[in-house]
């Protein structure tokens, strides 16, 4: 008794000295340890398995799928093959781009090994599968995608209900289930046409979407489908939402330029996006060129349309821009005048520049690639114009100079050349206006009232201009009209003569000054 009670005091002083906590508190500790280690494990992150150890399950696998009952498998091998669609193995490919295994996998071997397939380490594997193939490669690599996609819909809350505690990245899958629907990207597309950007980053960052996954170019093309149903003011500038990223992301460029752009070709007014137009014209080249394969993904409307862009912008940059300061300025805006009326007849331009031109204007000729090539044989400030109008073709020289017209096998082949000289371009004895009475020795030049010439000379080949009706003018030309306050109807054009001078005065018209325009009396304004 001496002994035990001796053992006695010593427990009551060691408790006095290291008192022991309540049983509540002790419970509490324990909770809150157990929380930190909860919260840890949540961001942990399994590493990739021994590449080796994977293809050797798969193998095993192939062989189960044709004798199902003479393998079977551990809870590794599960997680190993799970974690393996993706991978090749010589001899059988991968098993995402099987033709029978994924079907055979999430069907047949599934029911059998469910508790294995739906624990978070082997299930986060046909996650990762699914958001890092690439379904638009081949028509059976989606056919297996869309299966995957249903199993992982379908097994999710499964997974969630038998898991002893979730994981961020399957507690956030939880939260954004959208990733697992059909149309994933569609409703997410509107929010970030909308600016909002916020929640599609929340997603990738807490499911883990790679930089890699389809979700980015079908979230790209699913903005691309959501534009092109906009009304026409809307439309427009949401083109420079989408284009930006398109240029960055280049396996969904073809495909959404050619949405686009036959989008754009429905539009009311068909006028010049210079970015868009920019970016086809880098991607697929020039329209008119037979060898560029690209213009066959849009409708004829959509090239045509394009065809009339880069005509109009070709005009303005050799009679506008590219001229000499020594050239007559009021001939080049009457040149660039007459051959606006022709536009929807002219289904080609192409320039032949001289180096002055081509060393001093690098800037604007860089978005011309495949469009322009170098003119030699005359001197060092001279360039030429090619305008294709039907099987003719129409060669107007900077400067003054005459214009002639050659049939197609005479210019045809040049457009091959990466230079062409003057004299192939100024052949009299070759040009279709040789015997046509008003020429010059098959030339036509620019002297005194030449439009009316001009004319009848195109005529003489069966080119006749557009009709044009007074609006139409106005668009063409990008023209302003406004009514002052007493009614009096002014069109701000400022040059007194020219082919739109003419036409304002057949409307009856009358020309005041430079700085004013034309202008229409209220008496005469019944038509407009």
């Amino acid at each position: 008794m001496r002994y035990l009670n001796c053992f006695n005091q010593f427990i009551r002083e060691y408790e006095k000295t290291y008192p022991l906590p309540l049983l509540e508190k002790s419970i509490q500790h324990m909770d809150a340890v157990k929380k930190l280690i909860e919260e840890k494990l949540k961001n942990a992150a399994m590493g990739e398995p021994n590449p080796e150890l994977v293809q050797q399950t798969i193998r095993k696998f192939f062989r189960w799928a044709v004798k199902p009952s003479t393998e079977d498998f551990s809870w590794l091998e599960v997680a190993l093959l799970c974690r393996g669609l993706l991978v090749e193995i010589p001899g059988y490919g991968s098993l995402m781009e099987s033709e029978n295994a994924v079907k055979v996998l999430l069907r047949k071997f599934s029911p059998q090994y469910e508790s294995a397939m739906l624990s978070a380490y082997p299930w986060q594997g046909l996650l990762n599968a699914y958001l890092n193939a690439s379904p638009r490669q081949n028509p059976m690599l989606e056919e297996n995608w869309r299966e995957l996609r249903t199993f992982l819909e379908n097994t999710l809350d499964k997974v969630a209900s038998q898991s002893s505690f979730k994981l961020r990245w399957l507690d956030a899958l939880i939260s954004h289930r959208i990733v697992l629907a059909e149309n994933a990207t569609q409703s997410l597309a509107i929010g970030a046409l909308l600016g909002r950007m916020e929640r599609v980053d929340r997603i990738a960052y807490e499911v883990n979407i790679p930089s890699t996954s389809w979700f980015w170019p079908e979230l790209l093309m699913s903005q691309v489908k959501a534009i092109t149903a906009y009304h026409d003011e809307k439309f427009k500038p949401a083109i420079d939402l989408v284009l930006p990223q398109l240029q960055e992301r280049k396996e969904c460029l073809d495909d959404g330029l050619a949405r686009i752009l036959d989008r754009y070709a429905q539009c009311v007014n068909l006028e010049s996006h210079q970015e868009l137009k920019s970016t086809v014209v880098s991607r697929w080249k020039s329209p008119s060129l037979e060898t560029q394969s690209g213009w066959v993904r849009v409708s004829p409307e959509a090239k045509r349309m394009v065809q009339r862009w880069l005509v109009v912008e070709d005009l303005k940059d050799f009679f506008l821009t590219l001229r000499r300061a020594s050239d007559d300025d009021s001939l080049d805006r009457r040149r660039f005048e007459f051959w606006m009326q022709y536009l929807d007849k002219i289904s080609f331009s192409f320039l032949i520049l001289g180096p002055d031109t081509r060393e001093n204007f690098q800037q604007l000729l860089a978005g011309k690639l495949g469009r322009y090539s170098a003119l030699t044989g005359t001197n060092r400030a001279n360039n030429a114009f090619l305008i294709e109008i039907g099987k003719h073709y129409i060669v107007e020289f900077g400067g003054v100079g005459k214009t002639w017209a050659y049939d197609e096998s005479k210019i045809r082949p040049l457009l091959n050349y990466r230079s062409v000289n003057y004299d192939e371009l100024r052949a009299p004895d070759r040009s279709l206006f040789l015997r046509y009475s008003e020429s010059e020795e098959g030339g036509l030049a620019h002297r005194g009232a030449w439009e009316g010439k001009f004319h009848r000379a195109l005529d003489y080949l069966g080119i006749t201009p557009d009709t044009m009706h007074f609006d139409d003018l106005l668009v063409r030309y990008q023209i302003k009209k406004e009514k002052s306050p007493s009614g009096t109807l002014w069109v701000r054009h400022f040059y007194e003569v020219g082919t739109v001078s003419d036409f304002l005065r057949k409307q009856g018209f009358f020309f005041k000054s430079r700085a004013e325009g034309f202008y229409l009396n209220p008496r005469n304004m019944a038509s407009y």
